[in-house]
This record gives structure tokens, C-alpha cells and sequence, in this order.
């Protein structure tokens, strides 16, 4: 059963942020803080992710799809999943368009977070190859704290 640092887990807190600058096309251009171009939009406002250490600061955490990485034997080629916390003002949907978030139950930092309920991939638009619908939890019901499986 691995560890979420394993898993190259990250605590993120998500960030709106608004770019003035434009293209020759038009589009909004986002730089990364030496100064290259990070990407452009069609819209002034993106979000984007910051790692934070404390699970208080955090709107979400990501990791490597345990299921993928057991596949695979480690990390090439394994994808990431991102869960969202009750009370973010960001979330995930899922195939229904709902919104979907998962409640911290325990933890403070990633080595001992604990969601509830369980979590339910639903990558069915993906094609066949890279389908992996992994179904786990995250440090509950019977998983130790800060363990994905």
C-alpha cells in the first residue's frame, strides 16, 4: 500500500489569476515568473495550482493513480487524480456533471491525510488503453493515514 509522497502526492490550493497581456492574435498571455510564456487563453483569467505543506491551506491534493502505478511499476506512464475538499471553492465533476468534492476526516499534512468516501475514477471519455477507473480510498476504511490504495 503506498504512501501518497510515493505517489508524488501534493497538497494544492488553487488561484485565480488574470493576465493584461495580449497577443498579436488577441489572446491573453500567462508567463511563469522567469518571464517565458507559460500559455495563452482566449480568456484574462486562469487557475492554476500551488503546492501547499498544511492540509488547512489546501483546496485539494493530487497524486499518482495507485492502480496505474502498481501497472505500470512506478511512475512512467501513470496518471495523476485530483480530489477536491468539501468547502473549496473548487471541485471536480463527474460523468453526470455534478459537482463532486470528498471531506477531510483527518490529517494535517500529506502523511497523514484521510478523505472520505471513497474515490471513484470515471475516465470513461479517455480511450480504451488509458482507461483505469481505479475505485479506492485515501487513508480510511482500514488504509492507514497519508496511504492511497
Amino acid at each position: 500500500m503506498p504512501r501518497l509522497a510515493e505517489l508524488d502526492g501534493q497538497l494544492l490550493r488553487c488561484e485565480k489569476i488574470t493576465s493584461q497581456e495580449r497577443d498579436e492574435k488577441g489572446l491573453y498571455i500567462f508567463r511563469d515568473v522567469d518571464g517565458s510564456i507559460d500559455m495563452w487563453s482566449p480568456r484574462p483569467e486562469r487557475i492554476v495550482f500551488k503546492h501547499v505543506n498544511a492540509v488547512v491551506e489546501a483546496h485539494g491534493v493530487r497524486f499518482l493513480c495507485p492502480k496505474s502505478f502498481a501497472k505500470n511499476g512506478g511512475s512512467k506512464g501513470t496518471h495523476s487524480v485530483y480530489i477536491f475538499f468539501k468547502g473549496s471553492p473548487y471541485s471536480g465533476r463527474n460523468t453526470a456533471g455534478q459537482e463532486v468534492r470528498w471531506e477531510v476526516v483527518g490529517g494535517t499534512t500529506i502523511d497523514d491525510l484521510q478523505l472520505t468516501p471513497s474515490i471513484q475514477e470515471q475516465d470513461e471519455g479517455l480511450p480504451p488503453g488509458h482507461q483505469c477507473n481505479w475505485h479506492g480510498f485515501v487513508g480510511s476504511s482500514g488504509v492507514p493515514p497519508g496511504h492511497a490504495v
